[in-house]
């Protein structure tokens, strides 16, 4: 089998004598609240990138965490992207549409930190060996 077919595997399965281990909360909290400074300050200076920065940030993130193989990764990314929107949904919802910067930008620091406490928590849920 080639390098090419081997390394595009291990996105999708781990080898069997390799336990997978949950994701750590601690260095995806750097992360994000890295990318909140960022968004933060493109916020501040008016910048309409402000959100995007922080959402794809965080789903690189969180995809990132999924390809080394985290337990249940590919089903945590799954469902940290679905809580994400359904809270993103929500606050746009409960926030009147002002347009502004800063209410789009808190939207979306709510949005990811669900999405990124989803995803830890779902890979935290018990393995069963099968």
């Amino acid at each position: 089998m080639g390098d090419g077919v081997r390394s595009a595997r291990r996105f999708f399965r781990r080898p069997p004598t390799e336990p997978p281990q949950p994701s750590e909360l601690l260095p995806l909290l750097r992360v994000w609240l890295f990318l909140l400074a960022v968004g933060a300050c493109a916020a501040a200076f008016g910048w309409e990138t402000a959100s995007l920065t922080l959402l794809v940030g965080t789903v690189w993130a969180i995809f990132d965490e999924a390809t080394l193989g985290v337990r249940h990764g590919w089903p945590a990314f799954v469902a940290a992207l679905a809580v994400g929107r359904g809270v993103n949904r929500l606050a746009q919802a409960a926030v009147p549409g002002s347009g502004s910067l800063w209410d789009e930008f808190c939207v979306n620091a709510l949005c990811t930190a669900a999405a990124l406490v989803t995803f830890v928590g779902v890979s935290r849920l018990r393995w069963r060996r099968g």
